[in-house]
């Protein structure tokens, strides 16, 4: 009897228009908050990526050896920022910069060739080598007050490994 009292007073023609009212008031708060925890979302893949896509880099860059290309690998300026980009993913990176320091803190150079190997740059054991890589995130939809963020990531790393072996 209770379930019929029910199912009669759903059926009153007041009932239905109070949902629909309660719907848009609610669709808009909803939207709002869905729209940002995807643009939060964005933002923080972003940052992350931007982290790893350094780490990447330096982690080749300390490397010892010749890559797929042949070149060496410390010294290759533009397969450095190639596998800056590659871990970047989705992230567009704005600038890949690339600095070497000796054991003493000293500059020992930058790396700023555009292609192939850096002739300016020769390293040594527990020489260090840094890569800062910056991207900026820009939202997509404008409904909430989040601008335009500009992340930088800095990794270094010390390069071991350069040994001369004698000839046996």
């Amino acid at each position: 009897m209770a379930m019929k009292m029910y199912s009669q007073k759903q059926n009153k023609p007041g009932y239905r228009a109070q949902a629909l009212v309660e719907f848009a008031i609610a669709l808009p708060v909803l939207l709002v908050l869905l729209v940002g925890i995807m643009e939060v979302g964005r933002m923080i893949l972003t940052y992350a990526l931007v982290n790893n896509s350094s780490r990447d880099a330096v982690r080749y860059a300390s490397a010892v050896g010749k890559g797929d290309d042949g070149l060496n690998k410390y010294n290759n300026c533009a397969g450095i920022k190639a596998i800056a980009q590659k871990s970047a993913l989705i992230v567009t990176l704005s600038s890949v910069s690339i600095s070497y320091k000796d054991e003493n803190g000293n500059s020992a150079g930058v790396c700023d060739q555009g292609s192939g190997e850096d002739p300016d740059i020769t390293v040594d054991s527990n020489y260090l080598v840094t890569v800062t890589v910056q991207a900026s995130y820009k939202p997509v939809v404008k409904l909430i007050p989040i601008g335009q963020k500009n992340f930088t990531a800095t990794s270094s790393r010390t390069i071991l490994g350069i040994y001369d072996l004698p000839n046996p």
